[in-house]
């Protein structure tokens, strides 16, 4: 039994100064590595001339984490901060954008995301599904394109419209008034699959209080819903 007591004694010795002398450091493993808080692949449009910025974790406290970006596979030498940025968008900056986080436990890669800068006027977000097919594909569905509702609606400032394509094609999305006049052409481009969203910002267009339609036209396929503007 004194042996006993003694080993046990000794251990409680040999622990103490690693529990009390601050020398024990707890390393976080990176869990969920998001380019700009999605979990899927997203293609992001991105006009010519303006700011591109990618957050990797937006919100959350990654001071712990080793960060670097990778552009095409390839290291972007002194990119290993939260946020990556390119004032001044230009075609040189298309390309498929990862993100790795990193501590002493593991290293984790976030999903890609294609970055296309071009002359366009609306942001198009395309978010490209994890597996086959997009959400809601177990569903049954009479289309291959489906018009979503407008968020918020009615608006006073800035709305986004959802859109649904469950193949790669053609598609244009128009804003009309009440006598079908075309007051902006949102999205005129091939889409791949995948669930898709545009911003409009209604002072730019010089929109009051009235009612307008949104229309989505692909092969096939027309739809068509309101959006009310309230000034």
């Amino acid at each position: 039994m004194k042996r006993y007591l003694l080993f046990i004694a000794a251990i409680s010795v040999a622990i103490t100064p690693l529990i009390g002398g601050g020398a024990v450091r707890i390393y976080q493993r990176p869990k969920a590595v998001l380019l700009d808080n999605v979990s899927e692949a997203l293609i992001k449009r991105v006009p010519q001339g303006d700011d591109l910025v990618l957050t990797v974790n937006k919100g959350e406290n990654v001071s712990g984490y080793r960060i670097q970006w990778y552009k095409d596979g390839q290291p972007l030498t002194g990119e290993d901060s939260q946020e990556f940025r390119r004032p001044m968008a230009t075609e040189s900056d298309n390309g498929e954008y990862t993100v790795q986080m990193s501590s002493p436990c593991a290293t984790v890669m976030s999903k890609s995301m294609t970055v296309i800068v071009q002359p366009r006027e609306f942001l198009i977000n395309s978010h490209l599904p994890s597996g086959e097919g997009v959400a809601g594909a177990g569903e049954l569905h009479t289309s291959q394109f489906e018009l979503k509702d407008c968020q918020p609606n009615p608006v006073t400032d800035k709305a986004t419209i959802y859109f649904v394509t469950r193949v790669e094609a053609q598609l244009t999305l128009k804003l009309v008034d009440l006598n079908g006049n075309v007051v902006a052409t949102l999205v005129n481009d091939v889409l791949p699959i995948g669930e898709h969203d545009v911003t409009i910002n209604t002072s730019e267009h010089q929109m009051s209080s009235s009612l307008y339609y949104y229309v989505l036209t692909a092969p096939g396929y027309t739809d068509t819903k309101p959006l009310m503007i309230i000034k």
